[in-house]
């Protein structure tokens, strides 16, 4: 049944992807052809970054509940206290972003995502407590430093407004599409490395991303 049920979904996603591709493809005709290349690798460059972060993040979505409980822990107050965190650190997270740097910004949710897998291996409440208001900060960062960053570089490399529609187009079919990979690659971590496999594998994605981040130029608030 869940097979199904994941195999009827991709088959949706692929529909809306055909789609999307269709419009994105009648978006980019009005713009200056001797720019597609340029453009094209530009969103690979992006779009590779985007998609691997946000493969890592659904797998610890995943599996964050069944953590806990293996660990025998206070899962309401955990939660509470993620969200509650990325409802502060949120207000402001995107002016820091916008000041101190786009590509900063992302680098340092890498790094906190990083320390907080990591703090998911300790079955001790202080440090899970820890790891959740470290997570509402990364949280705050991944729904804003990545996107910022694109559509400024967007801009900075002078290629048309209307091009950014395809990006996000893309970046939204990606994202569900990754979002149903995740459910499946996180049974198998788990089923190979027991509840904490996702959380180890999100760690790996999530220094790949701070690989290819490096490489990205770095851009400001105009």
């Amino acid at each position: 049944g869940t097979f199904v049920g994941l195999l009827g979904l991709c088959g949706v996603l692929s529909l809306v992807q055909w789609r999307g591709s269709v419009e994105s493809k009648s978006v980019l005709a009005d713009g200056d052809p001797k720019q597609l290349p340029a453009f094209r690798r530009f969103q690979v460059q992006y779009l590779a970054v985007y998609l691997t972060v946000m493969l890592a993040d659904w797998l610890q979505g995943t599996n964050m509940y069944t953590l806990y409980q293996s660990y025998n822990m206070d899962i309401g107050a955990l939660f509470l206290t993620g969200f509650s965190s990325a409802a502060v650190f949120g207000t402001f997270t995107g002016l820091y972003v916008d000041t101190w740097g786009r590509r900063l910004g992302c680098i340092v949710f890498c790094v906190l995502e990083i320390i907080i897998n990591a703090l998911e291996h300790i079955p001790h409440f202080p440090l899970l407590l820890l790891g959740r208001v470290l997570g509402g900060i990364s949280t705050s960062l991944l729904f804003s430093a990545f996107e910022s960053w694109m559509v400024s570089e967007h801009r900075k490399r002078g290629f048309p407004e209307a091009w950014l529609a395809s990006t996000f187009a893309l970046s939204s079919i990606g994202n569900g599409l990754v979002a149903v990979l995740a459910g499946v690659v996180a049974q198998v971590a788990a089923d190979v490395s027991g509840d904490i496999g996702p959380f180890q594998l999100a760690i790996a994605l999530t220094v790949v991303t701070l690989v290819m981040v490096l490489f990205w130029p770095e851009n400001y608030s105009q």
